[in-house]
């Protein structure tokens, strides 16, 4: 199957919680861009990523998922998983979270767990593995990525540019370089939630909305994403950083827009390509 990556169209960071995560807000939204992932039942526990991420033995997340799914079904942690990557890792796109997400509903489906929380099941996982269990296109996230609401899809397809960067940029090295006054009050996902129910969402409305409270962090973290913010914003493109970084994108009114762009950013030797978003995950099948 599948397992596309995301953006987050809002991402606001509302303060810190007594576990020691933080309370977010946002609205994320998948992307075209995706992993293959097989799953296939075992009589041992092997998973193969390729190429490697780097993770220690057996703390990738692919793995991780089918521990946490085997434990809330009372199971042997058995499977055979092999993910092939094409979303870059720690690029801020939830790659990582995305395969965790297809190994669960896979496993679901062919452990046939009915009644079984996915979605509580990957908050034991990661922050974005819940949006990725509960398989939407388009979602309100909340709490610690806990809380997963499905927000309607536009009529006409949403397009974006996407830019990715040959570096990484970790997600607790970020949150470490944010600064108490780098917080929103949830305002924005709020707004932006309310026009995709309405049907308002247009490309200039998304664009008003958007917002993410670890750009600076980001920046400081990676001075990458700061000279390609740069090299973009001196092309008239307003790159949005998307989770902890270092991928960044931008809103196109449609697809030719976003072709555009694209050669407009590579022009300035950033690697940038057009990406549909809000695709949908696939169905799981044994």
């Amino acid at each position: 199957m599948l397992a596309p990556a995301k953006v987050n169209l809002t991402l606001e960071v509302l303060g810190r919680r007594p576990d020691g995560y933080h309370d977010l807000a946002s609205v994320m939204a998948t992307v075209d861009l995706r992993d293959d992932v097989r799953v296939a039942t075992a009589r041992d526990l092997e998973v193969a990523i390729r190429p490697d991420v780097g993770a220690p033995r057996g703390e990738d997340l692919a793995t991780r998922a089918i521990r946490a799914l085997a434990a809330a079904a009372g199971r042997a942690p058995v499977a055979h998983v092999v993910v092939r990557k094409r979303i870059p890792v720690a690029g801020g796109l939830g790659g990582g979270s995305s395969d965790a997400g297809a190994v669960l509903r896979a496993l679901a489906t062919l452990w046939g767990c009915e009644g079984v929380d996915l979605v509580a099941v990957g908050a034991t996982i990661g922050s974005d593995v819940p949006f990725f269990a509960a398989a939407h296109p388009l979602a309100r996230v909340a709490g610690r990525g806990d809380s997963v609401r499905p927000l309607p899809t536009p009529r006409d397809p949403l397009w974006i540019v996407l830019v990715t960067l040959p570096v990484r940029s970790p997600t607790r090295a970020v949150f470490a370089a944010r600064s108490d006054e780098e917080r929103g009050d949830g305002a924005a996902s709020a707004e932006l939630a309310r026009l995709f129910e309405s049907g308002a969402a247009t490309p200039r409305a998304i664009r008003e909305c958007v917002r993410n409270d670890l750009t600076a962090a980001a920046e400081r973290v990676s001075a990458p994403v700061r000279d390609a913010r740069d090299a973009a914003r001196a092309r008239g493109i307003d790159l949005i950083v998307s989770g902890s970084g270092p991928s960044l994108f931008a809103i196109a009114d449609h697809r030719a827009h976003a072709l555009r762009l694209a050669r407009s950013l590579r022009r300035s030797g950033l690697r940038a390509s057009s990406r549909a978003l809000c695709v949908s995950a696939p169905v799981a099948r044994p």
